[in-house]
């Protein structure tokens, strides 16, 4: 498993997007958005994807150049039609809209349908963060990708419809939520069979409903995910439904309806300006404290530090700047079919 370099890595991906006719700045924000989902160890949403990707482009179904069209505003909301462009080029403009309507309105809120598959989604909520506001993301699967379970059942209905939420800390990496409200992304289940490794016997149940370790059986026959929660999976079951809600009613790209859906991300994007409630540094300083006495309690045998939100993906971050970034076999060998 090689061990590549992020500006390799970037040009290699920037190489094939011109093989491809992408658009320079297309080809950069997808690009960054796949590495940048690696430099934190999200490999499922990093350039696992690339050859998906150049399918996609063969296929028609990412169309180049595409406008973010704005259905209707108002000095808070948007709604965007993305005509089926790079979902991380539709995801970052949706977010920086967001940013500039909650700079004039305090809050703001935009809901983006026909949008291919947007990628990590903790790093745009990051863009939010940067400019010292709070933003919660979530997105379904356009009405497909129907892949988990609800509770109690066996069948696919929901798709992993993952949420994100990015807190500021001044002069500090922010707080990051990043999380499907399945068990596990179905991306990982890719990473795992590309590694050749087994599954644990939580994340995924087969046609009959038993356990499976094997992922294969994900894309070889009816098998589910479950919803995230152990024995109180109803909660990852509610969470789930919620997001579809938001993510596809609210911004027209449809609830969960058919496996046969066309997959892309109905993606909703609501953004806090913290200054609009209370003066940044203060607010800065109080989950400074609301950290430290969160860290400082008691912990289990061989626990060295208790991990905030998002602090595993920054150290991994900042390991892979100085070692570089594994890429699986699979996953490489893919890559080098495409240069």
């Amino acid at each position: 498993m090689p061990n590549v370099t992020t500006q390799e890595l970037t040009s290699i991906c920037l190489n094939v997007f011109q093989k491809h006719n992408v658009p320079p700045d297309e080809a950069e924000v997808v690009t960054r958005s796949m590495i940048d989902a690696n430099r934190v160890g999200h490999d499922s949403h990093g350039v696992i994807h690339l050859a998906k990707y150049v399918y996609e482009l063969e296929a028609g179904l990412i169309q180049l150049n595409a406008p973010t069209e704005t259905v209707h505003e108002s000095a808070s909301i948007a709604v965007l039609d993305g005509n089926w462009g790079f979902g991380p080029v539709i995801a970052t403009r949706a977010v920086e809209m967001a940013i500039q309507k909650a700079k004039q309105a305090d809050i703001s809120s935009v809901a983006v349908s026909q949008c291919n598959e947007v990628g990590r989604l903790g790093g745009y909520a990051c863009l939010a963060a940067d400019a010292e506001m709070i933003a919660l993301l979530m997105v379904n699967d356009h009405g497909g990708g129907t892949c988990v379970a609800p509770h109690g059942g066996i069948e696919g209905r929901l798709s992993t419809n993952p949420i994100a939420c990015a807190v500021p800390i001044e002069g500090k990496d922010p707080i990051v939520l990043d999380m499907s409200t399945s068990v596990v992304a179905s991306g990982k289940l890719r990473v795992k069979q590309h590694r050749n490794e087994v599954l644990p016997e939580s994340w995924l149940i087969n046609a009959d409903g038993e356990a499976t370790t094997n992922p294969n059986d994900f894309y070889d026959t009816s098998a589910a995910i479950l919803p995230f929660g152990g024995i109180a999976a109803h909660k990852g079951f509610g969470l789930g439904v919620i997001v579809d809600i938001l993510a596809g009613a609210l911004t027209g790209a449809g609830c969960s309806r058919s496996p046969d859906a066309r997959v892309g991300n109905g993606l909703f994007v609501h953004v806090m300006n913290v200054a609009s409630f209370r003066e940044f540094p203060g607010f800065s300083a109080e989950i400074e404290r609301f950290v430290d006495y969160i860290k400082s309690a008691r912990r289990v045998p061989g626990i060295d530090t208790i991990l905030m939100p998002g602090e595993r993906g920054w150290d991994e971050q900042r390991k892979r700047e100085q070692e570089g970034i594994p890429i699986d076999d699979e996953t490489w060998q893919q890559i080098q079919t495409l240069l």
